[in-house]
């Protein structure tokens, strides 16, 4: 059995806190970690272009190594992603994944909300690496090991269309792209 962590999530832009979360998972010793970006969103919220975003990720991932692997399966996937959805497919497509899935503390509190999380929780055998984030609590449910930098794609998204400074908070990489490609003006 191969160990895979899955961080899924927007990454619309991907920033440092996504790097931290990636760098401390790699150095959990799993053989692979997975990022997985939405295809399309399960609550309709719109999207910079699917290649687009996985194209800064890979950017903002590069120095990691060939443990970080950008996973494109919701673009095969139906429409809005799911979770669920998403491992089953992978678990159909290699049966030899034993899989955890990696999610911060707003996540975790928002869970049982999740589609089918009974049925998630049962195929990923319970594995999930829950890490701090700032202005939620730590659950008592779980360990949490890390807690990250205040960082949102949101607020990112923000200052560019504001022309305000927020370099600081992404990889130079993904910056130079934003910029290249004019995104979120």
């Amino acid at each position: 059995m191969r160990r895979v962590a899955l961080y899924g999530g927007s990454f619309d832009p991907p920033h440092n806190a996504h790097v931290l979360i990636a760098t401390w998972v790699v150095c959990m010793g799993f053989d692979e970690v997975r990022l997985i970006p939405v295809y399309e969103h399960a609550f309709g919220k719109r999207l910079a272009p699917f290649e687009t975003r996985c194209a800064m990720l890979a950017d903002a991932t590069r120095h990691l190594g060939s443990r970080v692997v950008i996973e494109r399966i919701e673009a095969e996937l139906p429409g809005p992603s799911y979770t669920v959805d998403t491992v089953r497919a992978l678990l159909v497509r290699e049966a030899d994944l034993e899989l955890t899935l990696v999610m911060g503390t707003d996540t975790w509190a928002q869970r049982t909300k999740w589609r089918e999380w009974a049925a998630l929780e049962e195929l990923i055998g319970g594995r999930v690496v829950v890490l701090g984030r700032a202005g939620f609590s730590d659950p008592e449910d779980v360990t949490v090991d890390v807690h990250l930098p205040e960082l949102s794609s949101s607020e990112i998204r923000r200052r560019v269309a504001a022309g305000e400074p927020y370099g600081w908070m992404v990889p130079e990489a993904v910056q130079a792209r934003i910029e290249r490609e004019r995104l979120y003006t």
